[in-house]
């Protein structure tokens, strides 16, 4: 098994190489290499309305994101929350901490066997600016040098994009704009709408994808296009981060 600072040197190496906007990818990609694992997700602010998915490395490790994403809940969100280590070791066998996406990702993600999240900070651990989760097929509870590999070059990982030449130089793709800044723009207009705070906006908009069953994407591009006639772009009201 790779070491936790072999693993830690292979993720920054991933880092160094390559145009910057690929950056959440390699990283990714990376983590997938160097550690036990089959699947990574980078995601930024997980427990706040404004969080952002960077990268997730597959169909799977998508589909985790966006069932935590919906229902508010999940290993990565209470990682980011609480700056601890949150291991699933068998996301099938017995029932999580989180009663809402375990059932969802019993149903949604039969291919899914563990899920370990790991909160990026930046040094301090009150202070996460969000999460890392890394997923395996199988079930499998990780021994205490596994973990600590996987913290380490989660670690690494973190540095990376926080020491990235330019403050957030990727864009998200199509889809991951799809999925949450959309999303997020929907809830902002929704919010000037009703008079309501931005949080609680997306709560209505996971609440009506919930109880209807349709995807929080389907919800927020319906709402958009009643409330601006569906037009895209960013920095203007739409948006609900102010100017």
């Amino acid at each position: 098994m790779t070491d936790s600072s072999a693993a830690a040197e292979l993720v920054l190496a991933a880092a160094a190489e390559g145009d910057a906007r690929r950056l959440p990818e390699r990283l990714c990609e990376a983590l997938c290499a160097a550690l036990p694992v089959d699947g990574a997700t980078l995601s930024l602010l997980t427990d706040t309305p404004d969080r952002q998915l960077l990268h997730a490395s597959g169909a799977a490790a998508m589909r985790l994101e966006e069932i935590q994403f919906e229902v508010g809940e999940g290993p990565c969100v209470t990682a980011a929350a609480t700056g601890r280590v949150v291991i699933v070791a068998d996301l099938h066998g017995r029932l999580t901490e989180w009663p809402i996406f375990g059932a969802a990702a019993r149903q949604e993600l039969r291919e899914v066997g563990s899920v370990y999240a790991f909160p990026m900070t930046d040094g301090s651990e009150e202070h996460p600016v969000g999460s890392i989760d890394l997923l395996r097929h199988e079930a499998w509870e990780p021994d205490e040098e596994t973990v600590r590999n996987c913290a380490r070059a989660a670690r690494a990982a973190t540095v990376a994009l926080l020491t990235a030449p330019s403050a957030l130089p990727w864009n998200p793709t199509p889809m991951m704009d799809a999925h949450w800044g959309r999303t997020h723009r929907a809830a902002g207009m929704l919010s000037q709408e009703t008079g309501v705070p931005v949080a609680e906006a997306l709560a209505r908009l996971r609440a009506d994808a919930f109880v209807t069953g349709r995807p929080l994407p389907e919800i927020a591009e319906e709402t958009l296009a009643r409330l601006h006639g569906g037009r895209r772009g960013g920095g203007s009201a739409d948006d609900g981060r102010g100017p």
